[in-house]
């Protein structure tokens, strides 16, 4: 299997792994059988707050989890009873669905997306305070009864999710399809849902007033005090930085540093100790909202001093250094970084979280938030923090494309790893997790290609783009990285013919010679790949992925390759085996006697193969025609499944989406050019209201935050004048 060339350290943080750009290993049924995850259930991370718990728990790609009997309605009665006569909310997290309709089948692999929540959010002491205190927090499954009960039925609603119920058991808010993992955004909304449901708890102190969501009043109450000492600053601070007044928190981290007692070569050493921890808690406290502000480099050498002074809170420091040191590319030193906080401060909740990151599960990737992208840093805009929002979508107006490319550029650049690579995703891993890497290849072409595109619009990153380039260049032409003849081989392929013959097109003489010289070798190397069915097989023959193959060798060859004949007139002959009579394509391979296939379920595949087939003398401009328009009128089948994981709409599911988009996307290119514009007018404005909160985009969570952002960007770059 290639082991010694396809794993790599826990250290560096990456190990390889299979992954799939449109549809699981199989047709849409259930999954293949792989053993048990062999994984700590959840590291105890948010085991702070006093889950009112049924006891079920899931594990990564575990096929059949012990099943714990109990009575769910029970246990959501008796926690609306307890906020009934507390006076407040239940919070009920909903970390799978299991119902009749689906078979808790909307969502393969949720116990992913439960540890991120439990790492990123349920683990942060702002949250988990909030939780603990403010609500009566409850973790449970929603089985068929709490389903029908509440009305919450899966494709409309998704987990991971937090449910919020009055104490008469009525449904007053909820959050589902959780994408965005952003602790201060969830801690403001569950103020928010209080304030909106006028809960008021009684409080006594400034911390009290703080712990039960009254974040206002206590800054207010705290604010009043006379005499104030370091400690009394520190909680102002924090209240300002959880309102999000942050140079208000700096000014008050200022007052407390000023507070501290002097120290000098007199002081006893005890104290000089307590007091250089203090300050370095203080110190670390102004790195913290430096990073939340988004300013990195300001935050690295103050977290860093938090760390060291070994402090109170030196483990936050340390954790949230890590994270901007990651975040600015050093991996190495970032994973370095959390196994320290986590051997030095077990138990603790940063430490766990540290853990989280430093600990591979069965698919030998970092369980954790981090590395995957999926724990956010990004400072959020103003409106994501307005009204009661019931999903981690884009809140507010909507932006403009040239403010979507900027988003979009500026997290691809924080996502590239030290070796070049696009390497977040973390895609299904059977028969084990060394199947191959080519997906990461294709992953890095496809983000290479739309940092190219959106390059010259901004002048300020053309030195970090080029950059990344360079580095992202030399992964895709490291023989290593490739695992031939394993699967996604073709879109390993298809995508750097992509780059490829974008960078021709665009480059010098010298640049467009060289890269032709690399389409050639790939091109030679998709040629050994073909079926003598003429199809290409990312898992199995399928049309979609030789549909997609095929647009890529023909743009190679446009962009001036070697491109054989045979090739093309072979993959065509494929594409027209699988086409039926309706106009739709199967599911995988060539259409046999009897084979039916809904014009939903091939919505996102006809306009790739359409279009190629059109390029090749093998359709006419009607059949693009009614395969767009099947595509848009299927839509909203395909965006209801973009952040599933599995065939949850029969044969759609999140993974197809963006696959769809993009080269649909390019498909309207072939269209007479007075008919382009209202499609182009239909893609903008689907991606201005897909963003996630923090501007990245996203399908399926398995293939990742680069792989979306950047599919995302080249739909956008379709979209614009050229």
């Amino acid at each position: 299997m290639l082991r010694h060339l396809v794993v790599r350290t826990a250290a560096a943080c990456a190990a390889s792994v299979a992954f799939s750009f449109a549809a699981h290993a199989q047709q849409p049924a259930a999954p293949p059988a792989a053993p048990a995850a062999a994984e700590p259930a959840h590291l105890g991370l948010g085991d702070e707050i006093p889950w009112r718990s049924d006891g079920q728990e899931f594990r990564d790609h575990e096929q059949r989890p012990t099943r714990v009997k109990v009575d769910r309605g029970a246990l959501i009665d008796a926690a609306c009873g307890e906020a009934k006569q507390k006076g407040t909310l239940v919070a009920w997290y909903v970390h799978r669905i299991e119902e009749k309709t689906l078979a808790g089948r909307q969502m393969y692999r949720a116990p992913v997306l439960d540890l991120y929540a439990r790492q990123v959010l349920f683990s942060d002491p702002d949250l988990a305070e909030l939780l603990s205190h403010a609500f009566v927090p409850v973790r449970s499954v929603m089985d068929q009864a709490l389903s029908d009960r509440f009305g919450l039925k899966p494709l409309a609603f998704v987990e991971p999710a937090l449910v919020f119920l009055d104490g008469d058991g009525k449904l007053v808010h909820f959050v589902e399809r959780i994408r965005t993992f952003h602790a201060p955004w969830f801690a403001d909304l569950c103020v928010r849902v209080l304030e909106q449901q006028k809960v008021q708890l009684a409080a006594d102190s400034v911390d009290g007033l703080r712990r039960v969501g009254r974040w206002r009043e206590a800054l207010a109450t705290a604010l009043k005090q006379e005499h104030k000492n370091a400690a009394d600053w520190q909680a102002i601070a924090r209240l300002q930085r959880l309102l999000r007044e942050f140079d208000a928190a700096l000014q008050s981290l200022d007052k407390a540093a000023a507070s501290l007692p002097l120290v000098d070569e007199r002081t006893p050493r005890r104290r000089n100790r307590d007091a250089q921890a203090a300050l370095g808690d203080i110190v670390g406290a102004r790195g913290r909202i430096h990073l939340q502000r988004g300013e990195l480099l300001d935050a690295l050498p103050l977290l860093e001093q938090g760390f060291r002074s070994d402090g109170p809170e030196a483990a936050e420091a340390g954790y949230w250094h890590a994270l901007a040191t990651l975040r600015l590319g050093d991996e190495v030193a970032a994973m370095r970084r959390f196994q320290v906080i986590a051997r030095k401060y077990p138990g603790t909740p940063y430490g766990k979280r540290a853990l989280a990151n430093t600990t591979l599960g069965p698919d030998d990737r970092p369980l954790g938030a981090a590395f995957t992208g999926f724990e956010s840093l990004a400072p959020l805009p103003a409106s994501a923090f307005e009204g009661l929002p019931k999903d981690t979508q884009w809140q507010g107006d909507r932006l403009s494309p040239i403010a979507m490319a900027r988003s979009g550029v500026e997290f691809l650049l924080a996502q590239q790893r030290d070796d070049g690579g696009f390497t977040d995703a973390r895609y299904a891993y059977w028969p084990s997790s060394e199947i191959t890497p080519n997906v990461w290849v294709a992953i890095t072409a496809i983000a290479c290609t739309a940092l190219f595109e959106h390059r010259s619009a901004h002048p300020d990153l053309h030195a970090r783009i080029d950059r990344a380039l360079a580095r992202g260049e030399a992964y895709l032409l490291e023989p290593e990285h490739l695992n031939r003849g394993a699967n996604e081989d073709c879109y390993s392929d298809a995508y750097r013919l992509m780059y490829f013959a974008r960078a021709a097109n665009a480059g010098d003489e010298a640049t467009r010679q060289r890269a032709i010289a690399q389409m050639n070798i790939i091109v030679e190397a998709a040629r050994q790949r073909q079926q003598p069915s003429g199809f290409f097989a990312h898992e199995y023959a399928n049309a979609f992925a030789t549909g997609a193959v095929l647009q890529e060798l023909l743009a190679a060859k446009a962009a001036g390759a070697t491109v054989p004949t045979e090739m093309t007139d072979k993959a065509a002959q494929a594409l027209l085996s699988a086409r039926l009579q309706n106009g739709t394509y199967t599911y995988g391979g060539s259409a046999r006697e009897g084979d039916a296939t809904k014009l939903k379920d091939s919505a996102g595949r006809m306009p790739v193969c359409e279009g190629t087939l059109l390029q090749l003398g093998r359709s006419d401009l009607d059949k693009v025609r009614f395969a767009l328009q099947n595509f848009w009128d299927h839509m909203q089948n395909l965006e209801g499944v973009r952040r599933n994981d599995f065939h949850s709409d029969g044969e759609l599911g999140g993974f197809f989406f963006f696959h769809s988009l993009f080269h649909a996307s390019e498909t309207v290119r072939l269209l007479p050019e007075a008919e382009r514009t209202p499609h182009w007018q239909r893609f903008q404005e689907l991606l201005q209201r897909i963003p996630e909160l923090d501007g990245s985009f996203l399908d399926s969570h398995e293939l990742g935050r680069s792989y979306g952002t950047a599919m995302a960007l080249l739909t956008l770059a379709n979209c614009s004048p050229r």
